[in-house]
């Protein structure tokens, strides 16, 4: 049965929204929940296991990336800002710090009266519907934003969406939009 991945983001920022580019760039927290039992340990207290990102290299790691992405980079000062905690059970817990340059195709033919949805939208790489599941961990609740607040425009809201990725070689989506103006 495929790998059920739960999946939460934190959005940081907006960190801008080109016209001319029909782009946004945004900074957010991505993290990814899991289970496997390869991983778990003895624990007299139930505490986990907190490691940096040397060991993210040597165990497998779901392979999300983000549709439509133009740029995006984890950031690493001072050190890569990947996070994994694993649990006595073999519950993990990775995450990591993005900040993604994705496509938006805006219409403004109502200008100055409309309004632009960008989404942000994730999938597998490498495995579909058969070998992973990706789902929104905690429903709407996954997804969280501090107020943000731009200069050129106004958010009404954000939202979570999940469904099947027919255009690619995926098999699953999840992903995440809001609106402007």
């Amino acid at each position: 049965s495929p790998i059920p991945v739960g999946i939460d983001v934190q959005v940081e920022s907006i960190d801008s929204i080109s016209e001319v580019n029909m782009d946004f760039t945004m900074t957010l927290y991505l993290r990814h929940y899991w289970k496997d039992e390869r991983l778990s340990f003895p624990s007299r207290n139930n505490q986990s296991r907190t490691f940096d990102s040397r060991l993210v290299k040597k165990i497998w790691v779901p392979d999300v990336f983000f549709v439509h992405s133009k740029r995006s980079f984890i950031h690493d000062t001072t050190m890569e800002n990947i996070m994994l905690r694993v649990y006595p059970d073999g519950n993990i817990l990775y995450s990591v710090r993005v900040t993604v340059t994705a496509l938006c195709s805006m219409d403004f033919s109502r200008f100055p009266l409309d309004t632009q949805n960008c989404s942000l939208e994730l999938e597998s790489y490498a495995y579909n519907e058969n070998d992973l599941m990706l789902y929104w961990k905690n429903g709407n609740d996954s997804l969280r934003t501090d107020e943000i607040v731009l200069s050129q425009f106004f958010i009404e809201h954000f939202h979570a969406s999940s469904g099947l990725a027919f255009y690619s070689s995926t098999g699953v989506k999840i992903g995440m939009g809001f609106r402007i103006h």
